[in-house]
């Protein structure tokens, strides 16, 4: 699968993430393909089982940045939420949030792994 194609499968921001990595599309899909295994995700989940919320703001701040300059638009958009839900105190809200963003991080892994 080509950068192109991945745009067609999941929400992406191909053009602005490629101007980040000064247009260095190997550099560009490095990083990108990383995220298939990005250990916050799994710190993520651990501060959801544990209920711990300073770990899920935490967690999810990173993933935030991380999704943001990856042009992962959605996941950029629900792990935002999920800072500010944990921020105003919301804390079953956001326990919600983790959980029903785990299919969108699975899928978003996924269609990374078919690039070439």
């Amino acid at each position: 699968m080509t950068l192109t194609e991945l745009q067609g499968v999941i929400e992406i921001d191909v053009a602005g993430s490629l101007a980040r990595f000064s247009n260095f599309e190997p550099m560009y899909l490095k990083y990108l393909k990383r995220f298939i295994t990005e250990p916050t995700y799994d710190a993520l989940v651990s501060a959801m089982e544990a209920q711990d919320y300073k770990g899920i703001e935490s967690s999810a701040h990173t993933l935030k940045g991380i999704a943001g300059n990856l042009g992962l638009v959605a996941l950029y958009r629900d792990f935002n939420d999920i800072v500010q839900t944990v921020r105003a105190g919301k804390n079953e809200e956001a326990m919600a949030m983790c959980k029903a963003i785990a299919p969108k991080v699975q899928q978003t892994r996924e269609a990374i792994a078919q690039l070439d």
